[in-house]
């Protein structure tokens, strides 16, 4: 995703993975969490990824109180 489109989500932006708050994590971290993403799950916000060339989304699997 470019960050025009990530920017419209109007969810936050995180430049760097040191910048993520405990909790937001990748579809890739929440399989192994055994916790996976379901299908209608929109991203609670995005981070830059270079290797992506992009913003890669992130998944909310802070604890609930």
């Amino acid at each position: 995703m470019r960050r025009g489109e990530a920017e419209a989500t109007g969810k936050p932006l995180y430049k760097s993975y040191a910048d993520i708050p405990s909790g937001f994590l990748s579809k890739t971290a929440c399989m192994k969490m055994k916790q996976p993403v379901r299908a209608d799950e929109e991203p609670g916000a995005y981070v830059l990824n270079r290797n992506w060339l992009g913003y890669m989304p992130l998944y909310d699997r802070r604890e609930k109180r």
